[in-house]
């Protein structure tokens, strides 16, 4: 079952307006929930923060290095929380069974314990959809932001999936951001020399982040693909395995 796995990334520019703070998408993520709806192999989903975290983090200026200001991590953390409510509300409206989990309770130390492993089979055998999101979460030196893209890769050591989403608001990776002509179809360690942008609300590392956890999951021997997730029929191919986006070739593939 789980070598059948897919694991799809809905980034923050998909289920919030990035640009504007604390933002909801509603009609995007209702577009989402129908194209997982009709997607019948086993499926998690984690998704990103958006104009909700990435707002205070940036505001608070907490983003690579750990904290010990409660008073600014509850304000993230509720933010996370109140999107994740958001995109499971509409998901469920639209009779999409998913069941969350915050990432606190999943890590320790920095990692997912082996047990989740049969945790998330167990769902997933139960026809549920197991979500989960970037957040804050507690180490040893105090609180730290861990991203959705870094879940991804965390998840792909534990479960192995056939294959990897990302869906962003851009249809892959271009050779300049300024160019839409300048897409790249394959993009293996070399990098080609990328440039990479940063939105004013991104604390996480933005694209370039996205690509070098991509070309990590990529040499776990793991399918890997960004794309548009507001182009509905380009993402349903791609959770299909059709190439419509930017495919990442690791070292070991």
């Amino acid at each position: 079952m789980v070598n059948k796995l897919t694991i799809l990334k809905l980034g923050g520019s998909v289920v919030t307006k990035k640009s504007r703070p604390l933002t909801f998408d509603a009609n995007s993520v209702r577009n989402l929930s129908n194209v997982v709806k009709k997607f019948k192999e086993p499926l998690i989903i984690v998704h990103g923060a958006g104009s909700f975290g990435h707002y205070y983090a940036k505001r608070y200026r907490i983003s690579d290095k750990p904290t010990k200001s409660t008073k600014h991590v509850v304000k993230i953390r509720d933010s996370m929380q109140l999107l994740n409510q958001k995109i499971i509300k509409i998901f469920h409206e639209n009779h999409v069974n998913t069941f969350s989990f915050s990432p606190t309770s999943m890590y320790n130390n920095k990692k997912i314990p082996i047990d989740w492993k049969k945790i998330l089979k167990k769902s997933i055998s139960l026809n549920l959809i197991p979500v989960t999101f970037g957040d804050v979460l507690i180490a040893n030196d105090g609180f730290y932001i861990h991203s959705g893209d870094l879940i991804v890769h965390d998840l792909c050591k534990l479960l192995n999936p056939k294959r990897v989403i990302f869906a962003s608001n851009i249809d892959g990776i271009y050779q300049n951001p300024e160019d839409v002509s300048s897409l790249i179809p394959i993009i293996n360690n070399n990098k080609n020399n990328l440039k990479f942008s940063k939105l004013h609300y991104d604390v996480t590392g933005g694209i370039k982040t996205k690509i070098n956890q991509s070309l990590k999951i990529a040499n776990l021997g793991i399918d890997v693909q960004i794309t548009n997730g507001l182009n509905i029929k380009n993402l349903s191919k791609a959770l299909n395995g059709e190439h419509v986006g930017t495919l990442f070739v690791g070292d070991n593939v």
